[in-house]
């Protein structure tokens, strides 16, 4: 694995450089980091290139003055005006679905997008209920005690997808998490995101676990839509095999049976 700097950005991936074919992009949830994903760079295929950027403040970034969606977002267009990138993939968990919508609302055209993979993805202000909501209830400078409180409730917690979760939050810092969960919720007022997710990207999957509760039709998503058994919001966790499984089939846009 590489570690490539762009502005004040940090990416990882499988390839030295920035390759202009086969780019997939994969930018993770809150309170998640690169290292959570580390398995997949072992069996992707060569001709891929695989990019994770972490997220601002994420996986100890903490140097960073501004850790906004729109600023984090705006560098990724940078990084791909520089490099001339056309075509990608786009694969987000989380709150990390936000951004391929801010870069084609905002910057990218049609003709930048190959496909865009979304698991269980920021789209509605539902999504913003379990975690992001209830963060900016707080005020900001009272916030770092009830992220610290976070991180033991989960490193105590019964579910093993939340025990690893602990591990990246202690990578975390507590401004980035408080900055990103505003700017989640900010954005997904109205169900625009959805809106546009809907409208404009004409090759996307919804991807979801079967523990997850949806409380809305999955219909609604307006596209291909796969289930992944026996896990639920962080299947990377829960079955690591399972999991790449999904990643390396729907990156070679191979049919999946979703039985």
């Amino acid at each position: 694995m590489y570690k490539i700097k762009f502005n004040d950005v940090t990416l990882i991936s499988n390839k030295k450089k920035i390759q202009k074919n086969n780019t997939i992009f994969f930018f993770y949830g809150i309170g998640c980091c690169s290292d959570d994903f580390k398995f997949l760079f072992k069996s992707i295929n060569k001709k891929y290139q695989l990019i994770i950027p972490e997220l601002p403040g994420h996986n100890y970034e903490f140097k960073k003055t501004n850790y906004g969606l729109e600023n984090f977002t705006k560098n990724i267009f940078l990084l791909i005006k520089k490099t001339n990138l056309q075509k990608i993939t786009f694969f987000t968990h989380s709150v990390g679905g936000i951004i391929p919508i801010l870069l084609a609302k905002k910057y990218l055209k049609k003709r930048n997008f190959k496909m865009f993979i979304n698991y269980e993805g920021n789209l509605t202000f539902y999504d913003t209920s379990t975690v992001t909501r209830k963060t900016i209830l707080y005020k900001k400078n009272e916030f770092h005690q009830k992220f610290n409180k976070l991180i033991n409730l989960c490193e105590n917690s019964n579910d093993i997808a939340l025990n690893k979760w602990s591990e990246s939050l202690k990578k975390t810092s507590s401004q980035a998490f408080y900055d990103i969960s505003a700017d989640a919720v900010f954005f997904s007022r109205s169900d625009k995101l959805l809106k546009f997710f809907r409208s404009f990207f004409s090759k996307k999957i919804y991807l979801y676990g079967s523990n997850s509760k949806l409380f809305f039709s999955e219909f609604l998503f307006g596209s291909i839509r796969y289930k992944i058994y026996d896990c639920g919001h962080f299947s990377f966790y829960e079955n690591k095999v399972k999991f790449r499984n999904f990643f390396n089939k729907l990156i070679i846009e191979r049919k999946l049976k979703n039985d």
